[in-house]
């Protein structure tokens, strides 16, 4: 199972690919796009403690008016926004469009030379006109005879309602206002390729059970979320009202960093990552989103406190990460290196974030490209650590299968000789037959107690460990320890009752030469039957026949070899030729 799913998270890449590669033929090939008329941005803007209102709006004087795109205050009582009459000139604009945001009141004031001569007023449950990307859209007063026109936010929780707004024109409903068609293509195509990677972790984890794979397709989950939420795709899904946006728009924005902290915690070893970084980590990211989910409520003692807090609390964040995955990769964990990876491209989704929200990016459409791209490239390297875990799994399968091979043939081998025990003998019988080891020798030594008793245990082991590596040396033989001074040896090949009368005459050889202290000949007895291919005996048949014939070597005096051969009939075509006589001979 764990290699099918190795397989199938090795097929996101190729998969991905092709997705890209698709979108940009299509993105290339795509018509003349609907978008509506040229964005028109503010010249001048202003933060002031004054209350605008739609009838007689004090607006800032003119040294507090800012004609340039710095100094965007992050939540002031009022945020101004002035388009001069250059700006508008020539223009039929029909809609204002800012980013998604929460704010108390929105006033747009259509200026003449003497001051206001129009206006309208929207609180944030009027909004019903959303455009492509994070935005709304709300209708412009009537601007005909107006050399300007001045929007008043009231209690704005964020900069971007004022550092990503502009003025556009709607010529019909087919126009969009907002982003193009282009660029909600390309969003929709990452969409696309993370919702491939979330079904096939989903597939995965289905497989293989692993914790570590849920954790990831809760990470891609909430990167899917982020996508549609900061590209305004959420309107097409879901119809939610702009208070319920912003507030999912705010968690989703923290998501995937918080889900990923558990992810890179649960996907490290306790070899790997110390349980202190773990639960400082894990603890980060539950008080992270404690915080965040905190923040979204429409409170307005927390207006001033978000963007700092906002700003702040990935940073922290970030570092707890970073610390964990050089302390994974200190203590040898290779696919760390990937989740710091991961964590460097959520980093650029944050940062993307963290410009378009503070105005430090105003007009800037690359701000958006950096953002959807980094989250496409948290997604591809959170696949690759998971595909480095199934392959630190297969190494650890492998590890484990040479492990247990490992202690297999200690449990299967003689502790004093090193060559394969009775066990062995018994377990590998079968497979040796059906190799062509046709053929079954019982070897025991001639008065081996004499020895032991004369001489010692120790010499007495010392004469064993020589038997063994002498029968041991026939390289088509494979041979066995039985118990005490009793071996077994199974043959193939040719001329074998040759070779087991030479190692049955080495053993005395060896024995002179290698031990000392033993003043007479160690001989042994042999008893070998050799049974063809096609025989259909069983070990106990052949070690039983075997052992008879080691016995009849013993009782003729010792120190020789008595052989047979096991000759095979076909029994069934023996009993029709019986058969037949007796049928010829009846009357």
């Amino acid at each position: 199972m764990q290699a099918i799913g190795a397989n199938l998270i090795a097929m996101v890449g190729g998969i991905r690919s092709l997705l890209v590669s698709l979108a940009l033929i299509a993105v290339a090939a795509w018509p003349g796009s609907a978008r509506a008329g040229e964005v028109v941005r503010a010249s001048c803007h202003a933060s002031t403690v004054l209350n605008a209102g739609p009838d007689h709006p004090e607006l800032p004087p003119t040294n507090e008016w800012v004609c340039d795109n710095t100094d965007f205050a992050d939540s002031p009582p009022v945020a101004w926004l002035f388009f001069t009459p250059t700006d508008i000139a020539g223009m039929q604009v029909t809609h204002f469009v800012t980013d998604i945001g929460r704010f108390q009141t929105m006033t747009l004031i259509a200026m003449g030379p003497d001051g206001p001569v129009r206006s309208r007023s929207y609180r944030m449950a009027d909004v019903d006109i959303y455009a492509n990307g994070p935005k709304f859209a709300l209708p412009l007063p009537d601007l005909a005879g107006a050399t300007g026109l001045v929007v008043a936010i009231e209690k704005p929780w964020t900069a971007r309602l004022s550092t990503r707004a502009w003025l556009q024109d709607q010529h019909g409903d087919a126009d969009s206002l907002g982003w193009s068609h282009e660029g909600m293509l390309a969003v929709a195509v990452v969409i696309g390729m993370i919702l491939v990677s979330l079904f096939h972790h989903v597939a995965a984890y289905s497989l293989m059970r692993q914790r570590a794979a849920l954790w990831m397709t809760a990470t891609l989950g909430s990167l899917l979320l982020l996508t549609l939420t900061a590209s305004g795709m959420i309107h097409f899904v879901l119809d939610l009202r702009l208070g319920t946006i912003v507030w999912l728009s705010t968690l989703a924005l923290f998501a995937p960093a918080c889900i990923g902290a558990g992810l890179l915690t649960h996907h490290m070893t306790d070899a790997e990552l110390g349980e202190n970084r773990r639960k400082l980590l894990q603890g980060g990211a539950i008080a992270t989103f404690t915080i965040v989910t905190l923040l979204c409520l429409p409170l307005e003692p927390l207006r001033p406190l978000g963007p700092v807090v906002l700003l702040v609390l990935p940073v922290l964040l970030f570092i707890g990460a970073a610390a964990a995955c050089a302390e994974a990769l200190g203590n040898g964990c290779t696919r760390a290196r990937f989740h710091m990876a991961m964590w460097g491209s959520m980093a650029l989704v944050y940062v993307a974030n963290a410009s378009r929200a503070t105005g430090l990016a105003v007009g800037s459409d690359w701000i958006d490209f950096l953002l959807f791209g980094g989250t496409m490239l948290t997604a591809t390297f959170g696949t690759m650590a998971m595909v480095s875990n199934v392959d630190s799994i297969r190494q650890e399968k492998e590890r484990e299968s040479a492990r247990l091979d490992a202690l297999t043939n200690l449990i299967d081998l003689d502790p004093l000789t090193g060559i394969f025990n009775r066990r062995a003998f018994e377990q590998r019988f079968v497979e040796l037959r059906s190799d062509g080891f046709h053929a079954l020798a019982v070897v025991d030594l001639d008065h081996f107690k004499m020895v032991n008793d004369q001489f010692g245990h120790t010499t007495g082991d010392r004469v064993l460990q020589e038997v063994a590596a002498v029968l041991a040396s026939d390289r088509d033989g494979i041979a066995f320890r039985m118990g005490g001074e009793e071996f077994v040896v199974m043959l193939r090949g040719s001329h074998i009752q040759q070779r087991a009368e030479q190692m049955r005459r080495a053993i005395t050889i060896r024995i002179a030469n290698e031990v000392d202290g033993i003043d007479g000949p160690i001989t042994a007895s042999m008893g070998l039957i050799e049974s063809p291919p096609g025989g259909a005996s069983t070990m106990r048949q052949l070690y039983s026949h075997a052992d008879r014939l080691l016995y009849e070597a013993k009782y003729s005096g010792r120190n020789r070899l008595i052989s047979e051969r096991i000759q095979v009939f076909d029994a069934p075509a023996r009993e029709r030729r019986v058969q037949d006589r007796r049928q010829a001979v009846r009357p």
